[in-house]
């Protein structure tokens, strides 16, 4: 690709490379919710889940998050790709603090939307839901937030050189930023919406407790994917976009 093709041609050109695991991701996504709504031993053990997710609350989110989308990925990276930066333990560190952090945040979102449109599995319901979801927290704060934070740990976890990329040449914050978004935001979020999209209107039609275990389920899932399809990559190249 040319460096100077415009960001969203990065992210459809992402979101292709990764069809495969994309498409695997889809069907893992409606496989769960088929096998809830029609197998009763998955729903009882779905609902076993979601009692316990009930019972611990908002700790739930944050812990198994941050073993589904950290720990998980890095033992698997550990054993398939060893002696990359990413199967070492300040990665492993950086993972679980990141997703316990996310864990936390997405309960809320679930928990705040349901409060706010409903917790039925209506298709209008559904349709707010993931609009609300892809096209306000994805694009204003997940993606970002997620695209900084794996730049902090990329800069070796300085302040100072993240800014230095976050803000080269000396541009001010608000065209710093915005130069930035464009570079390396919107690929990804170009990507993430090219593929996760399908899941998210999975995890809605679900009941509220189970949302979160599910899309924990899909995210470890979505990594390992790639972790297997890139383990012919080089040592210094990141498994999950980071």
């Amino acid at each position: 690709m040319k460096t100077d093709d415009p960001p969203w041609r990065a992210g459809v050109q992402a979101a292709w490379a990764n069809r495969w695991p994309g498409l695997a991701l889809v069907c893992f996504a409606v496989g769960l919710l088929l096998s809830y709504w029609h197998v009763p031993v998955v729903r009882d053990a779905l609902d076993v889940v979601a009692g316990w997710k009930q019972r611990v609350g908002l700790a739930f989110g944050i812990m198994s998050t941050a073993v589904f989308g950290g720990l998980l990925p890095w033992l698997v990276q550990r054993f398939v790709r060893p002696g990359t930066r990413d199967a070492t333990l300040p990665v492993l560190w950086f993972l679980l603090g990141f997703w316990a952090v996310k864990g936390l945040e997405v309960d809320l979102l679930y928990w705040a939307q349901a409060v706010v449109f409903g917790d039925r599995a209506s298709p209008g319901v559904v349709a707010v839901k993931v609009l609300f979801d892809q096209g306000v927290y994805v694009p204003l704060w997940a993606i970002p937030t997620t695209v900084a934070a794996f730049a902090w740990r990329d800069a070796g976890y300085s302040w100072r050189r993240l800014r230095q990329r976050l803000f080269p040449d000396g541009e001010g914050i608000f065209r710093g930023w915005v130069g930035w978004f464009g570079r390396e935001v919107v690929p990804v979020l170009i990507a993430n919406w090219m593929v996760w999209v399908p899941a998210v209107v999975v995890i809605y039609l679900l009941p509220l407790a189970l949302q979160l275990p599910i899309q924990n389920l899909v995210l470890c899932f979505w990594s390992l994917m790639l972790i297997i399809q890139t383990r012919g990559a080089s040592a210094g190249r990141d498994a999950s976009g980071g």
